[in-house]
Order: structure tokens, then C-alpha cells, then sequence
């Protein structure tokens, strides 16, 4: 919790000092139960420090946070989830195999879609940040990843959450506010910052 408090204290610094806090539309924070039954509905455990993230602000209305992106509350994540469930899975992971990449090539698995794969972001086209635990052979389980509707190649961003909260938090303090949306010169206000490469 100590962590995770933390973080939310430098966040909301320094979006205060770029005067878009109230903008950003940061929730309360989410309740137990919600996060024993998002649990149960995802079939994973998820790691504490996000836990303790969302009981802290349980995601945020507008978008920004993460990267330009819109953190995703717990109701969110679920809904995102069950919406990639209501897809035809199986039949677009065939139809899209030809196209599908990681980079690097072995830490993603090359798949259109994922039920291991728990979107923690989402930037309003159906691409998003999030949780891989079910990684290809040189993976982790619980890294981070980018995958989505335009994501043929799936980008292992961060071993687990810790480290990508860190770039996070550098990708907020060189972003800048121009009154509708925070963007960062250094990757074109593109969901995938340099700061990764």
C-alpha cells in the first residue's frame, strides 16, 4: 500500500503542477469486494501494488494517466474483458495468425487475442496496456504488454507493473497539457512512448 500510495501522491503532483488534475477525472477508490469479485471474474490474481492502486483511485473518468491513455477502473476492466470474450476468438486467432508478431519476437505469443490477457488501459479504439499472464516462451507471467484491435505486434513494455508505473510517472513529467489531452513530445502523444525502446 505504501508503494502504491506513493505513486498516486507523485501522479497527482505533478499533474497538479500542469493544471489538469481535476481534469483527469481520478475515481475513488475501489472497495473490496470489487476487487475479490474482479478476481473471480478474470480467474487470476492480480498483484498487489494494482490493488492497491485502484483501492486508492479506481481508475479515472477522461483519459491521460497512463501514457495519454485512460486508466481503467475495476468495472472497466471487467467490461473490457468480457467485451474481447464476446468475440469469435478462435476463429480471428486463425484468421490473423499470419500477421501476429511480438517484440521482442518469443516474450508475447503472436495471438490476435488472449483470455490471459487483462487490459489496464484502454485508448478509446480498442488498443490497450495491460497484464500478460500467459507469456511465450521467454516471458513472465504478470508483464506488461500492448495488444489490441491495431496491435498486430504485441510489445512487451515492462516485466511486471512496478517498473511501468515508474516510466509512467517519467512519461507524465515531460508530457504537456494544452488545455484537452496530455501529450509528450518525445513519442508524438503515440500510446507507445520512446521511453520504452
Amino acid at each position: 500500500m505504501h508503494q502504491a500510495a506513493e505513486t498516486w501522491n507523485e501522479i497527482k503532483a505533478i499533474l497538479a503542477r500542469k493544471d489538469c488534475l481535476t481534469e483527469m477525472g481520478l475515481q475513488p477508490g475501489a472497495s473490496e469486494k470489487a476487487l475479490i469479485d474482479l478476481e473471480h471474474h478474470l480467474g487470476v490474481a492480480l498483484p498487489e501494488l494494482l490493488k492497491a492502486m485502484l483501492r486508492i483511485h479506481d481508475g479515472q473518468t477522461a483519459f491521460g494517466v497512463l501514457f495519454g491513455m485512460q486508466m481503467l477502473s475495476t468495472q472497466g476492466i471487467r467490461s473490457t474483458w468480457d467485451g474481447w470474450r464476446s468475440i469469435e476468438e478462435d476463429e480471428l486467432n486463425k484468421e490473423f495468425a499470419w500477421n501476429m508478431a511480438s517484440r521482442p519476437p518469443g516474450a508475447v505469443k503472436p495471438m490476435y487475442t488472449n483470455p490471459h490477457w487483462i487490459a489496464l488501459s484502454c485508448d478509446a479504439g480498442g488498443n490497450h496496456m495491460g497484464l500478460d499472464f500467459d507469456p511465450d516462451h521467454s516471458g513472465s507471467v504478470g508483464q506488461m504488454i500492448v495488444f489490441g484491435r491495431d496491435e498486430d505486434t504485441k510489445i512487451l513494455l515492462a516485466p511486471d507493473i512496478s517498473p511501468f508505473l515508474l516510466h509512467a510517472i517519467e512519461w507524465l513529467k515531460q508530457a504537456d497539457w494544452d488545455g484537452e489531452c496530455l501529450t509528450n513530445r518525445a513519442d508524438g502523444g503515440y500510446a507507445l512512448p520512446a521511453i520504452f525502446q
